[in-house]
């Protein structure tokens, strides 16, 4: 059955909050002393009394232009952060010879080009288009001539029934409004034996990059725009709940395992200058702040880094779960 394109979806939220200590306590917190920080980042995450981190907490919006203005800056990102999490994704599925790949919410296409460089033929689908057009200019640049694009709903997929082998969707699905819908049209794109490859981030103090832009917004005495409560895609940022969504929507066998990556790069004001346009949640985050104040914040992000990791280079460490469903055959 063909599926009619519905041209929203969420992937990430505008709304901002701060969510702080190492049990996932949370709250509006309008402004924050900057002796109440405790700087130092602990090897182990449990042990982390004081953590402070940036999280979008809640779906504010659907605005594909947001996802739009942040592609370049998004893509630099990605390919640092995301793409060892597509690598490892890639060998969590069976590739029969000439596999057909499908990559939703593909972003710049990190998972669909670790599916083609396995000789994959790859149809890499996002809802902005902006993505899609980058996303097939480093086709084209990279002769990647086994990799399609074409705009398309996660939730929607106008695609035929049962015509994958393989169907991922690596930090995308997380933010879609109904992930159990985003489940299912995997489930129903794949044939029999298929299998899906879902990635999520773990909670957010097991993520460096929110806690240390949580830490300089404190230092920088940053107002915090107010949240609802619970992030929605936190729904999916522990194993055994995520494990059992795939069960529950009809995958025949589901399982979860646990990734930790490296980001590393030489300056501490690198970081800084991502972040302006590094996703649209962060892009908003700054856009909010007045001008001193988003000055103040970009040296304590560079501060903190150097507080923590001294003159460099310096690397942050994230979390993110793996998850494999298998189609009844």
């Amino acid at each position: 059955m063909r599926r009619s394109y519905l041209p929203a979806r969420a992937l990430e939220s505008e709304a901002h909050a701060f969510s702080v200590g190492s049990t996932g306590a949370s709250g509006v917190l309008p402004r924050v002393k900057t002796e109440a920080l405790n700087p130092s980042l602990s090897d182990n995450p449990e042990a982390q009394v004081a953590r402070v981190s940036v999280t979008p907490l809640a779906i504010a919006d659907q605005r594909v232009e947001a996802w739009d203005q942040c592609t370049s800056t998004y893509d630099v990102f990605a390919e640092a952060v995301t793409r060892p999490f597509a690598e490892d994704a890639i060998q969590l599925v069976r590739m029969p010879r000439h596999a057909q790949v499908l990559d939703v919410a593909a972003g710049t296409g990190t998972f669909a080009f670790a599916a083609a460089r396995r000789g994959a033929e790859v149809l890499a689908t996002d809802f902005s288009p902006a993505m899609i057009e980058r996303l097939g200019n480093k086709c084209r640049a990279l002769a990647m001539g086994n990799v399609r694009t074409a705009v398309m709903d996660g939730q929607a997929l106008e695609i035929e029934d049962e015509s994958f082998d393989v169907a991922g969707s690596l930090f995308g699905l997380m933010f879609f409004p109904d992930h159990d819908r985003g489940l299912r049209e995997l489930l129903r794109v794949l044939r029999p034996g298929g299998q899906a490859v879902v990635a999520v981030w773990a909670a957010p103090k097991r993520v460096d990059l929110m806690g240390l832009l949580g830490e300089a917004a404190m230092m920088a005495m940053c107002d915090v725009p107010a949240s609802s409560g619970t992030p929605h895609w936190a729904e999916l940022m522990d194993s055994a709940p995520l494990t059992q969504r795939l069960r529950a929507v009809g995958f025949a066998h589901a399982h979860t395992i646990v990734v930790r990556h490296m980001w590393a790069f030489e300056s501490a004001e690198y970081l800084a200058e991502l972040l302006p346009s590094m996703t649209p949640a962060y892009a908003e985050l700054v856009a909010q702040m007045p001008a001193d104040q988003r000055r103040a914040f970009f040296a304590a992000v560079a501060d903190a880094l150097r507080r923590r990791q001294g003159d460099g280079p310096f690397a942050l460490t994230s979390e993110g779960l793996i998850a494999v469903g298998t189609k009844q055959r």
